[in-house]
């Protein structure tokens, strides 16, 4: 019977090792803000010509998304930690 007790004490701890991870990396991620579909956290280092070049694709002429993006938002200024309403 202990055996049998060690054992699931093994499990157990293999298996809170294995999902933990996954739960920090899920609170860790609330607190970054709002991570709603149709919209984007500006970091340090970010222009809105390279986040419509990375909306737009490779090869893509970002041009007509820089457009939509000023009108969604309002203007072609952004500031770290603003979110932008994407197109």
């Amino acid at each position: 019977m202990k055996r049998t007790r060690v054992r699931w004490g093994r499990v157990a701890v293999l298996g809170l090792a294995v999902v933990l991870p996954f739960g920090a990396r899920a609170v860790a991620a609330e607190g970054k803000g709002p991570a709603v579909a149709g919209s984007y956290v500006v970091r340090a280092g970010d222009t809105l010509w390279s986040i419509a070049a990375h909306l737009a694709g490779p090869g893509a002429d970002p041009r007509p998304v820089v457009d939509q993006l000023e009108q969604a938002n309002r203007g072609a200024t952004v500031f770290p930690g603003e979110t932008l309403r994407l197109p």
